[in-house]
């Protein structure tokens, strides 16, 4: 009789599943629509093994935020130029950018607006403000995430601009010299 193993599970990759799946559902339905059954269906994993994996629905909202806010080296690099990177990653189509809809869907449920506070103060505003410096390195570096927030959501999300028009290239240049200028004070 033959015996029936299964293929053994890559840890890593069905981790790395479950948070993409996780961060596609927080930013299309929010934290509260989000279940954890849709989630672990999407990602192809049961949910008991979801839960192995995160605990809980918290813990993978948490997990799937901070995945989805890396910076990716980008306080690594010089500060000239800063705008104008900044501006090529978020009109880059082929980057799916979900971290301004995961935060804006989130704001209707307590538990989920206490994580986004949490992560990104630790993991954008913390690091932010320390490759910034002096003077006023957090106040800056919260008016950089606003702007680019506001400005993802408005051009990637709602698509109030269409790519590339006149005016998208106009509001691009005037965003890269203005975070450019909050940079360099």
């Amino acid at each position: 009789m033959r015996s029936l193993k299964s293929k053994p599970r890559n840890a890593s990759k069905t981790k790395a599943d479950i948070l993409a799946a996780a961060q596609t559902c927080f930013s299309k339905v929010g934290y509260s629509q989000a279940g954890i059954r849709d989630i672990a269906a999407i990602a192809a994993v049961s949910s008991p093994m979801l839960l192995r994996y995160f605990g809980s629905k918290a813990g993978l909202f948490e997990a799937a935020l901070t995945e989805s806010v890396r910076a990716g080296g980008l306080y690594s690099q010089e500060r000239a130029g800063f705008g104008e990177r900044i501006i090529r990653l978020f009109l880059d189509v082929d980057l799916d950018i979900k971290t301004p809809s995961i935060i804006a869907l989130s704001t209707g449920d307590s538990d989920a607006r206490d994580i986004v506070t949490r992560v990104m103060a630790e993991h954008v505003v913390r690091p932010l403000s320390k490759w910034l410096g002096p003077p006023d390195a957090r106040a800056r570096a919260l008016e950089i995430i606003i702007l680019a927030i506001g400005f993802v959501l408005f051009t990637r999300q709602y698509r109030l601009i269409t790519a590339r028009t006149s005016l998208e290239k106009k509001l691009s240049k005037q965003f890269a010299r203005t975070l450019q200028a909050i940079v360099d004070q």
